[in-house]
């Protein structure tokens, strides 16, 4: 199909009603309609590219609109945006990898823009036999296609021009399929003990929430800390009383632990959707099977595990900042690190956690480390039929319906986790 950019403007009635009527398609159709954030994505560059508002369709406007990031966020380490620009960019080509009889236009969004493209078809070349030749255009924004770029799609065969979106389409999906089959081919869950761990979300068969950690932290002054201990009641905190840190290598260890979490998942034939904690709603989770990726950068895992047996601690001390899993049964039993940001530990812990609700209609899960090494071990050693089998061996009958947590340690040797071993377990 030809292209060509121009004022949206110039759209005619028609075609904008067209346009408007592929969207309410779009999020309606399976491929979307499960996906919350999804379909606010593609909406909202949607209507902004009709209404040629492109200096909406940038980055940092989408973060700032969309996922309540200040105007001025890093985007060079924030890429809430670019996820899900990809995310969407999945599914649109499974949407259309698709027959669509009847359909006249095909909405696009490219790879490193956040521009839709519209593509039209003529009604002939949508019911036209391969060997017809016709002609169709295609619009980015809204424009019409030059009077040259129309000769030259003229050129063609019916069949080409409209096999040129769905074979772009498919490529996309075999490249999306070809990397999960990649990230899944150690992780997917062929073995028993990975099966019974798995199987209470897998029979569900109800997409799962991903959702990540932040990287931003605040660590207050230990007179702060204090402070906050002995009272409720509000007071003044002076400039440099509170430490803003951004570790932007924690989403590495975070992402990787989550691709191989999804990755499992997908090859069970479950669907997930990755989310950040702000992106969260509560009575999403509160309907939803979730994951929650990352420890005390996630506000979600610490809240899981407040008040269970292993939860995840942090204290301030004059030395700096302590990050723990504590023991409420032996509470001088705990496993620590001083040196995480910005500097590395040699050791990291982590922590698993899975509940499962008493009728057996909803689990939460938690993959949580001290520092992103922690993370991405646990990550790994619930996709690992042998780690995960290591922990059967001790754990009571029945663990496979109850509810569990699992203390991981490991080494760190440069930026490669070491030995990660089984430390504490608890069922019940």
């Amino acid at each position: 199909m030809a292209t060509a950019h121009g004022d949206p403007r110039k759209l005619t009635p028609e075609q904008a009603v067209d346009a408007q009527a592929e969207l309410d398609m779009l999020l309606q159709s399976e491929h979307f309609s499960g996906s919350k954030r999804c379909c606010e994505f593609l909406e909202f560059v949607v209507k902004n590219a009709l209404a040629g508002d492109y200096r909406n369709l940038t980055e940092r406007v989408l973060g700032a609109e969309l996922f309540g990031r200040p105007i001025d966020y890093e985007t060079a380490s924030d890429a809430i945006v670019r996820v899900r620009a990809n995310d969407v960019r999945r599914r649109l080509a499974q949407h259309y990898s698709e027959e669509r009889p009847g359909s006249r236009i095909r909405i696009c969004l490219s790879s490193g823009s956040y521009i839709p493209e519209f593509h039209w078809l003529s009604p002939e070349a949508t019911v036209a036999p391969a060997h017809e030749s016709d002609t169709s255009h295609s619009l980015i924004g809204a424009a019409a296609a030059s009077p040259a770029a129309t000769a030259a799609a003229g050129s063609e065969t019916a069949w080409q021009r409209l096999t040129k979106p769905l074979l772009i389409a498919a490529v996309l999906l075999l490249a999306v399929n070809a990397f999960l089959m990649l990230f899944a081919r150690n992780s997917a869950p062929h073995g028993k003990v990975l099966k019974e761990f798995w199987q209470p979300l897998i029979r569900d068969h109800r997409s799962v929430i991903v959702c990540f950690g932040d990287t931003r932290s605040y660590w207050p002054s230990l007179a702060v800390s204090q402070a906050i201990a002995k009272s409720n009641k509000a007071f003044v905190v002076n400039p440099g009383e509170i430490s803003v840190i951004k570790d932007e290598t924690i989403t590495e260890g975070n992402l990787r632990a989550a691709l191989s979490v999804v990755s499992l998942l997908s090859a069970s034939g479950v669907s997930s959707e990755l989310l950040w904690p702000k992106e969260v709603q509560p009575a999403d989770l509160d309907s939803s099977n979730v994951i929650y990726i990352g420890a005390l950068n996630n506000p979600w895992s610490v809240s899981l595990n407040e008040g269970l047996r292993f939860s995840f601690k942090k204290i301030q001390t004059e030395a700096g900042t302590i990050w723990m899993i504590q023991d409420s049964k032996s509470p001088s039993l705990q496993w620590s690190i001083s040196e995480a940001y910005p500097k590395q530990s040699s050791t990291d812990y982590a922590l698993i956690t899975r509940i499962i609700d008493r009728e057996g209609k909803r689990v939460v899960i938690s993959v949580g480390g001290l520092s992103q090494f922690g993370t991405e071990a646990a990550g790994e050693f619930l996709t690992d039929e042998e780690a995960l089998d290591a922990f059967t061996h001790s754990a009571p009958g029945g663990w496979q319906n109850r509810n569990l947590q699992i203390v991981l340690g490991m080494k760190i040797d440069g930026r490669r986790i070491v030995d990660p071993k089984i430390l504490a377990t608890n069922v019940w």
